[in-house]
């Protein structure tokens, strides 16, 4: 792809989020082929281009500064037109609605407030599923915001990382206490468990997020056990990669995990501040970020989500807010 087009589709992301273009930041760095592309950072509406107000769905949510919505976002989901995005210091999850120009706030249910909400994922109706850790359940909204039911699997004890099989029938809950993935129903019908604790394949040892890919096998965030491991769907290994090094290639502490069109891994390492991508065998592609607080940089990067069009979404935590990136061009060894 050459230098014009992939200048143009920046532009054409920018705009469409109503985001003032900057000078451009690209991984890797010229005269390489520009791969990925700094697009955003998001903290509140603003920024996102929405300008219309605040809307709140459970609670009254009273916002005195419009620059300081987001406090410690931790998990991220892209769906269609809208972004959703926990924030386990507000104890909310916020849906940053373009095509509403609006932002929903989701507290809870209509009896409990949420208490440390982690994770968020959509179904193909837009169902809303946001696990909490603390409260030890998933609850599930409709595509307004508004409470449905919970799904509460005898066996979950500190569900944290959350998604649905590509043909919509199946959740997988990652359990981080058990080091196990729970799989129930989108009604919650308990299914069966994966895993146990350990070092071994198939095992875990605190595993934090998870990711799906277009086959139904699993692709987890095996965190304390330093590695990514992938899993057939219905739970058989099939293939691990990384160990704890502060080399390139290596992991310090393997969170958010996400797949692209052409099933590439990206990992968020929230110890070295970086997102390392690697091909299906757990080759290292690429890698970009670093640490800090200016564009394409990340202070506790948790989660990732890529949407269809190949707009990427990080949370970074400690810098109060998410970050946009657009994958301009399929990254190679």
């Amino acid at each position: 792809m050459n230098k014009f087009i992939w200048l143009s589709l920046l532009l054409m992301v920018t705009e469409s989020f109503g985001i003032k273009q900057e000078s451009k930041l690209v991984w890797p760095a010229p005269p390489d082929p520009a791969r990925i592309a700094y697009v955003a950072s998001v903290n509140n509406a603003k920024d996102f281009g929405i300008e219309k107000g605040f809307f709140s769905k459970i609670f009254d949510f009273v916002f005195g500064d419009k620059q300081a919505i987001l406090n410690s976002p931790f998990g991220i989901h892209a769906d269609k037109n809208s972004v959703y995005v926990t924030d386990i210091f507000a104890k909310a999850v916020y849906i940053f609605d373009k095509e509403e120009d609006k932002i929903v706030t989701i507290k809870g249910s209509d009896k409990e407030s949420f208490l440390y909400p982690v994770d968020v994922v959509t179904d193909s109706k837009s169902n809303i599923y946001v696990s909490d850790s603390v409260r030890a359940k998933i609850y599930v909204f409709d595509s307004d915001g508004d409470f449905k039911y919970t799904i509460v699997p005898k066996a979950l004890q500190r569900p944290v990382g959350i998604a649905i099989s590509p043909d919509g029938q199946w959740l997988y809950i990652v359990d981080a206490m058990s080091s196990q993935i729970h799989v129930t129903s989108l009604k919650g019908n308990y299914v069966h468990s994966i895993g146990t604790h350990g070092k071994g394949k198939g095992e875990f040892n605190r595993p934090t997020f998870i990711d799906i890919g277009k086959d139904g096998k699993l692709y987890v965030s095996d965190s304390m056990n330093h590695r990514v491991q992938i899993l057939d769907k219905n739970g058989k290994y099939v293939h691990a990669f990384g160990e704890l090094s502060d080399n390139i290639g290596g992991f310090g502490s393997p969170r958010g995990i996400a797949l692209d069109s052409d099933e590439n891994i990206y990992v968020n390492d929230t110890l070295y501040n970086t997102i390392q991508i690697f091909n299906s065998k757990g080759e290292l592609l690429m890698r970009f970020g670093s640490y800090g607080s200016t564009r394409g940089e990340f202070a506790l990067p948790i989660d990732i989500s890529i949407s269809a069009d190949s707009t990427i979404y990080i949370t970074d935590t400690n810098n109060k807010r998410f970050q946009i990136f657009k994958r301009l061009e399929a990254p190679t060894q």
